[in-house]
């Protein structure tokens, strides 16, 4: 625009700046034009006189100085704006290294002091306000905590609901503010209708009205949601009309959703940090929760190995010994196992399940007799109605649940163990073989409705790849279950929680966890598993284990000695010919254990044998008694675990002066080893009286098998023999015996299967009773010497109590009244002088008014005053005794043991520093605790 005169020019002959200063009279303009097209104004040109002629080459020489000038206005924003970018991005990375360092500095708090996540949240949210603010230069920011809103929904009195409001001014402090119903309700509408955040100008939104200043210039606001879509927390910068600073484009917006995802972030991580000391917490009582009762369960079955029982009573105490170091061992596989799982990016020798020495021949013995009663325990919780209340189901009725399901089938459970010259004594992880064995027992027993389960342990050719010192060793579970279809076994067989019948009871967690613990580092194998529709399934483990060699491992590997080698004793299988598979492959296996294993001559259907084995009728045993003949031992192998026929009809034989001994089933070899060398002593005593040759041929106990038949066919008639299985094999089949019976196998490879490792270094196991003892003080390099199943003992405390004859002063402190009974009882009978407390405070004042003791056992979970408490009070005693008396001065500090269920390193670590000696956890044989009481001892003998 070109006005040569204004005062000629209507549009501006009036204009003040015309009528008077600066008296324009000449007016040039070119406008300052955006790239985007948009006038945001002029450059002009202007003369207090007038002009008569504007050229084009000067009206050119405008409109360049113009977009000159433009261009240098475009250059300053876009440097304005990236200087607060960068600002912004600097903001953002120094927020987050600050939420680091709080999460830092949380986690040790809330490991010494508990802290709670709300106090750190408090600096999370300030520290942002105050962030913001600087950062885009804005009067005020307020950064609203509304997640105590969360329970507004059932709320209805005006006033009860607040929120907590942090100012980015250093100079306000932090307020909570309440709201009212209609307060909360227009909040709730804002954060529904802008998700995305709002950006106001001039006029302030009604919900926020409450929290920021009455005319505004322009704010900006973000809800934080969290990861369920509801809100906890709300951002708003703004500028007040009174103040106007810089004025705000819109692009803050993003850094303000920026900073919401880092104090999300910020918020879960917190979470994170409280959910793992929970878990830790949960871990360290469950821990403790579980062991006590265990502990008093071992310790009085231990007491009690020490009256006289008869032999069916050491059966039976032996299955609940059996059982309870299988339970314990299961605890403390899946207690670590966790522990590891959860904390595999640690690291750490505390996060390694260390392998032990193990004997796999009586681990799957033990696991295998632990699985088998506690399906017979489930099957009978199932089974049980209203009426069982007044009148319980027996035993018989508990072994028919698992032997002859509601199908009417009957199912065999047979072990077998392979034959190996050495032993199958092993450097391997004992609680994951245990918890794999006992996972696949029980999956056959709850499919399988007719034939048999079959356990096998055997060990596999060397390769080439193989360690010196390894051996490939395979367990097996076959059954003639209801199989698995090929889709399932694909595509879902390892997944957790799946499960082929969505109907059918359990978590379907039992093979995600075998492999998981199968592929685990401390195992190391692989699992392969074939499975048929209506035939059964066969899994295969495999994995390498580190020899152990001892000389007494293989004695039950051994032949029995007979007095004379020239006439081997005969065994007679008796009702084993039943026409049943299961009962095929039964007597099958015990013919191998009775020829391989001890050299025994096997009569097949035979009464004439020098020791019978019977299965499962005790007929036979009735008619001997009833007939007065002791000639021969019986052994009576029976499902039926306490029933009080059986067991009758053996007390009755035994009453006459013979022999004859119940094996519960399922059973491997060292039972039966046992009860045939006991057989063996009782044939060589009457012989020798009765006969000149070592084994005289006796009498057959029934003239023909007049009588024998109906027993072998026992089951005819409720038994449908399972259809014979086609598959195509592979190289050799596992079992002999399972060829003969129509079962082949064929192995499949799952995928992502972990193959065998090479060669592992396995630690030294942990010492039960602390055998080699000083072995181990040579050996290790820790201050503490590992004792039990994750206990420690200091090695300085080894030989601090000077007592005579190895009789000691004892405080007994312990909460748990039938624990502490236990102990009190043990103590008794080894002739130790004791006091007995029930709680830490009672302890800690027997211990100042009739001390010293030379060693306290104190639990460390204990009402009024726990055991860290405890010892530390104690030891302030003692040092205030030897500040005070010469004569204490002299005397040693007591031995301060810690006998506790809570495992982990944590509860260790802060156990030792309040200056116990020793950390035993439970549960702990009294003989290792008398072990224990030997190495405190200065005068112990050598």
């Amino acid at each position: 625009m070109v006005i040569l005169n204004t005062q000629s020019d209507w549009r501006f002959a009036k204009h003040p700046y015309v009528t008077g200063p600066p008296n324009i009279r000449f007016y040039a303009g070119a406008p300052l034009r955006t790239q985007e097209g948009y006038n945001i104004g002029t450059l002009s040109v202007t003369d207090d006189s007038p002009r008569e002629d504007f050229s084009p080459r000067q009206r050119h020489t405008l409109k360049e100085f113009a977009a000159i000038a433009m261009r240098e206005m475009e250059l300053w924003r876009d440097k304005i704006q990236l200087r607060i970018r960068d600002r912004i991005q600097t903001s953002m990375e120094q927020f987050s290294r600050e939420c680091l360092e709080i999460e830092t500095e949380v986690g040790d708090h809330i490991e010494k002091r508990g802290l709670t996540v709300g106090a750190s949240m408090e600096r999370v949210y300030d520290r942002a306000a105050k962030l913001v603010k600087r950062t885009l230069d804005v009067e005020g920011v307020i950064v609203m905590d509304i997640s105590h809103c969360e329970v507004l929904e059932t709320m209805s009195a005006e006033g009860a609901v607040s929120v907590v409001i942090h100012h980015g001014d250093p100079h306000l402090e932090m307020k909570t503010q309440s709201l009212s119903q209609d307060e909360y309700s227009k909040l709730t509408s804002f954060f529904s209708a802008h998700r995305d955040g709002k950006i106001s100008e001039g006029i302030v939104p009604s919900a926020l009205r409450t929290f920021l200043p009455t005319r505004i210039q322009y704010a900006l606001t973000v809800p934080i949601f969290n990861i369920d879509k509801r809100p906890f927390a709300l951002l708003c910068a703004y500028n007040s009309a009174e103040h106007p600073n810089r004025f705000l484009e819109g692009h803050e917006l993003s850094y303000l959703r920026a900073i919401g995802v880092i104090i999300l972030s910020a918020v879960l991580k917190r979470r994170m940090i409280l959910a793992d000391k929970a878990k830790s917490l949960f871990i360290s009582n469950i821990s403790h929760e579980l062991r006590t009762p265990l502990h008093g369960i071992l310790a009085a079955a231990e007491l009690l190995t020490d009256t006289p029982l008869d032999a069916n009573q050491i059966s039976f105490l032996q299955t609940v010994q059996a059982c309870g170091t299988s339970l314990v061992e299961t605890v403390n596989h899946v207690l670590d196992f966790t522990k590891l799982s959860g904390n595999s990016k640690s690291g750490g020798v505390e996060n390694m399940i260390v392998p032990s020495k193990v004997d796999l021949m009586q681990l799957v013995e033990e696991a295998i007799d632990g699985g088998w009663i506690g399906h017979l325990a489930r099957m009978s919780a199932q089974n049980s109605e209203i009426g069982s209340v007044y009148s319980p189901p027996t035993m018989q009725q508990h072994a028919d649940d698992v032997s002859q399901p509601a199908s009417g089938g009957y199912v065999e459970t047979i072990v077998e163990i392979g034959y190996r010259e050495k032993g199958w004594l092993f450097q391997c992880e004992r609680g994951g073989i245990r918890r794999v064995l006992m996972n696949l027992l029980g999956n056959s027993l709850k499919f399988t409705y007719n034939g048999f389960v079959h356990i096998g342990l055997r060990e596999l050719p060397r390769t080439d790849e193989m360690p010196e010192n390894g051996v490939k060793i395979e367990l097996s579970v076959l059954d003639t279950g209801k199989g698995i279809s090929q889709n399932f076994l694909k595509n879902q067989l390892f997944h957790p929680f799946s499960q082929e019948d969505p109907l059918q009871t359990g978590t379907g967690l039992g093979l995600a966890i075998v492999n998981s613990i199968v592929q685990s580092d401390s195992v190391g194998g692989k699992v392969e598993v074939w499975s048929e529709e209506g035939v059964g399934t066969e899994i295969k483990v495999i994995f390498t284990a580190e020899a152990v060699d001892d000389d007494e491992d293989g004695a039950n590997m051994e032949p029995l000695t007979f007095d004379d080698p020239a006439h081997l004793p005969t065994v007679s299988l008796i009702a084993f010919k039943a026409g049943h598979k299961g009962v095929e492959l039964l007597r099958a296996v015990l013919s191998s254990y009775l020829t391989t294993w001890w050299g025994f001559v096997v009569q097949q259907n035979d009464t004439s044998g020098d020791i019978i084995i019977i299965n499962e009728d005790p007929t036979l045993v009735q008619v001997a008694t009833h007939r007065r003949d002791i000639s021969r031992p019986f052994i009576v192998l029976s499902a039926s675990r306490g029933d009080a026929k059986v067991l009758a009809i053996a007390n009755d034989h035994e009453r006459i002066g013979g022999f004859c001994r119940v094996l519960y089933k399922p059973g491997g070899p060292s039972r039966l080893r046992s009860a045939l060398k006991i057989c063996l002593n009782i044939l060589k005593i009457r012989n020798r009286r009765d006969n000149p040759s070592p084994y005289g041929q006796p009498a057959e106990l029934f003239p023909g098998d007049a009588m024998v038949e109906p027993l072998l066919h026992r089951h005819d008639n409720s038994v449908a023999q399972p259809s014979k299985p086609h598959r195509h094999t592979e190289g050799k089949d596992m079992l002999s015996h399972t060829e003969d019976l129509g079962l082949t196998t064929r192995p499949v490879d799952i995928p992502g299967a972990k193959p065998l490792s090479g060669k592992q270094e396995l630690e030294e196991p942990n010492s039960s009773t602390l055998q080699g003892f000083a072995a181990d003080l040579k050996s290790t390099g820790s201050p503490t010497i590992p004792i039990g199943s994750g206990g420690s003992l200091l090695k300085s405390s080894v030989g601090i109590i000077n007592a005579k004859e190895l009789r000691y002063r004892v405080l007994v402190v312990e909460d748990n009244s039938i624990l502490r009974n236990l102990i009190v009882k043990w103590l008794k009978a080894k002739g130790h002088e004791f006091r007995d407390a029930v709680d830490g405070r009672d302890g800690v004042n027997i211990y100042e008014s009739e001390g010293p003791f030379d060693i306290v056992l104190l639990d460390l979970s204990m009402p009024k005053l726990d055991g860290i408490g405890a010892t530390a009070e104690i030891r302030q005693i003692e040092s205030a005794r030897r500040n005070t008396s010469a004569k204490s001065a002299r005397e040693r500090r007591a031995g301060i043991l810690a006998l506790t269920g809570m495992s982990s390193l944590e509860d260790k670590r802060r156990a030792f520093d309040a200056g116990v000696d020793g950390y035993l956890v439970k549960p702990v044989a009294f003989k290792t605790l008398e072990e224990i009481f030997r190495k405190l001892s200065a005068n112990e003998p050598e």
